[in-house]
């Protein structure tokens, strides 16, 4: 909507298609490096963490290619989209459009938030090295009472504290299963390639059920539902 909106002010719309090409650039090249590193057998190389940078990165690129992408019967006065997973779409009247925006030739009065808005709660660092029922314990006492909004949601403070802990504790679980998935990964790997994404895909949901388990246990322990 917003490349839409500007399409009246040709400095906006040259800024807006400079910025595009070179984010779109920029994504490609990140793509290609994390391809060549895993080609090149690099060392330190997480896969699952790579798939899963990598997949975010496809996301980003596929915006920015749905940004240049036109459709019959757009012109001066709409413009239409496809919702992405969805079977939906959507179309904006221009001028609709046009009459609720202007644009001004000067800046307006932006407020940074305040400190106090902007502060972070202070974080315990907890070993993942202690036992398990040990790291859950500390953890709690970290995270102490919960604050809620008249929403029912966590405050700020308490959200940020909820999942560090429990990603911690998300690492403390899977550390082995990442060791062990990499080693069957490793093992596969020069084998036959069917081997191999069957291996990669074990690990993966094996990483997504321990995420799942570790944060059901989390939960429970601090009584959200």
């Amino acid at each position: 909507m917003f490349c839409v909106s500007i399409e009246g002010d040709e400095q906006l719309k040259q800024m807006r298609d400079m910025s595009f090409i070179e984010e779109l650039l920029k994504t490609k090249s990140i793509l290609q490096l994390l391809s060549d590193k895993v080609e090149t057998d690099a060392a330190n190389i997480d896969i699952i963490e790579y798939s899963i940078a990598t997949k975010m990165l496809e996301h980003k690129l596929a915006v920015l290619t749905a940004l240049n992408v036109s459709v019959d019967g757009d012109g001066d006065e709409k413009a239409s989209f496809n919702i992405f997973g969805t079977e939906k779409s959507i179309i904006i009247d221009k001028a609709k459009l046009r009459e609720a925006i202007t644009i001004q030739d000067k800046p307006v009065l932006e407020k940074m938030a305040n400190a106090e808005e902007n502060k972070q709660p202070e974080l315990t660092q907890i070993s993942t090295d202690l036992p398990e029922a040990e790291f859950l314990e500390k953890a709690i006492e970290a995270i102490g009472a919960l604050k809620k909004t008249s929403r029912k949601t966590l405050e700020k403070d308490s959200f940020i504290k909820v999942f560090k802990y429990m990603g911690d504790y998300n690492k403390m679980k899977t550390r082995d299963l990442k060791k062990d998935s990499q080693t069957k990964r490793c093992d596969s790997f020069s084998g036959e390639p069917k081997a191999y994404m069957e291996a990669l895909k074990a690990g993966v949901q094996e990483e997504e059920k321990a995420f799942e388990s570790s944060s059901r246990i989390m939960f429970e322990m601090l009584s959200i539902s």
